[in-house]
């Protein structure tokens, strides 16, 4: 069975059945899959959401590469907030920026942190604002088409235009 379909089965349990989710989703091997599916169970859990959080921190920097560890930690990011875990939302999300900043190529770069800046709506307006102005000054639209999409549509979310997406249904 892919991990894609792992973390699919481990999503839609998280809401109904948010232990065999947990069972389930640290069962995936690939860990960004396995990040997406422990935020969601995160999300959804009867217990605590920030330790459950923190397995998906753990599968995130088990990622291959910089984009990869610090882009899945926007499900990690979105579960906390909506949660009402917003010191621990607003730490991982520091964190998880300190990184994206750095990601090379640009691209990658800019989509990461287009997916955070999407996170930080969960947060606040605000907190979306700090990750949209480090979109725009770390990733200058001229150099790739990645980055000017990424800024044109975060100007637009900001600007109240678009709504961000969700990353729980």
């Amino acid at each position: 069975m892919s991990a894609t379909l792992q973390r699919d089965q481990a999503a839609q349990l998280a809401r109904s059945s948010p232990a065999k989710a947990l069972e389930k989703a640290r069962g995936i091997e690939d860990p960004w899959f396995r990040a997406q599916a422990l935020a969601w169970v995160a999300r959804f859990t009867d217990g605590d959401p920030i330790a459950i959080a923190a397995q998906a921190e753990k599968a995130a920097a088990g990622c291959d590469d910089d984009y990869k560890r610090a882009a899945v930690r926007a499900w990690e990011i979105a579960a906390l907030a909506e949660r009402g875990c917003l010191p621990r939302a607003r730490k991982a999300l520091g964190e998880a920026l300190k990184l994206a900043k750095e990601i090379q190529p640009i691209s990658s770069r800019s989509e990461a942190l287009f997916l955070l800046m999407q996170a930080a709506f969960a947060i606040s307006r605000d907190e979306a604002r700090v990750i949209g102005d480090a979109l725009k000054s770390s990733c200058p639209v001229n150099e790739h088409w990645r980055s000017k999409r990424a800024v044109r549509d975060a100007e637009k979310m900001i600007a109240g235009e678009v709504a961000p997406r969700s990353f729980f249904w």
